[in-house]
């Protein structure tokens, strides 16, 4: 009986040893992770979108950039700058009561800018540029104010007239009276046919 006890004692010794590692937890036997896949990852923010820029408005650099278009030695016109001219060009239209900007849109070409504008009667401005840009200097070429305006002589203006009929005609509005008020579609007179 001694054999079939001592059995019965390794039968049962082995049962304990499998019980309690049953109940154990079973080794990680998977290499640990690396860091950089296990940290948070932080979260993606979209760019703010950047403000729509008006094509109107005069490109900084111009602002300051001075005009080198030559002068009569009479003029009393001052030394001007491309937003000097912008400014006195906005003026003459409001003297007119137009209700629009001088300036359509700006473009950066090579050697300097093109300026399309709101006056229908001229062809787009071109500004030849160099320099730095804390002394770029500009010089405003021959306009073109289309075949609309008749004989070659009266098609083209040298850039320094027109730099002077702006500050001209910018530097003083001969208007006394106010501009008529403009007239909504909803307010204005309904007609008969």
């Amino acid at each position: 009986m001694n054999a079939r006890h001592l059995s019965r004692c390794r039968l049962f010794a082995v049962l304990a040893v499998c019980a309690a590692a049953a109940g154990c937890k079973a080794p990680d036997l998977k290499p640990d992770l690396p860091d950089f896949l296990s940290r948070d990852k932080p979260e993606v923010v979209a760019p703010a979108p950047q403000p729509v820029v008006d094509p109107s408005l005069t490109p900084r650099e111009l602002l300051t950039a001075r005009l080198v278009n030559a002068r009569r030695a009479d003029d009393a016109m001052p030394g001007m700058t491309v937003g000097k001219m912008i400014e006195f060009a906005d003026r003459y239209l409001a003297c007119d009561c137009a209700d629009m900007r001088f300036a359509k849109s700006w473009q950066r070409i090579d050697g300097g800018y093109l300026l399309l504008t709101n006056a229908g009667q001229a062809r787009p401005l071109e500004f030849a540029c160099s320099g730095p840009q804390e002394g770029l200097e500009c010089y405003l070429r021959e306009i073109d104010r289309g075949p609309q305006a008749g004989g070659l002589a009266e098609r083209f203006m040298a850039g320094g007239d027109f730099v002077r009929f702006i500050y001209e005609s910018g530097s003083k509005c001969a208007r006394v009276e106010p501009c008529p008020a403009q007239s909504s579609p909803a307010t204005a007179p309904a007609t008969t046919d």
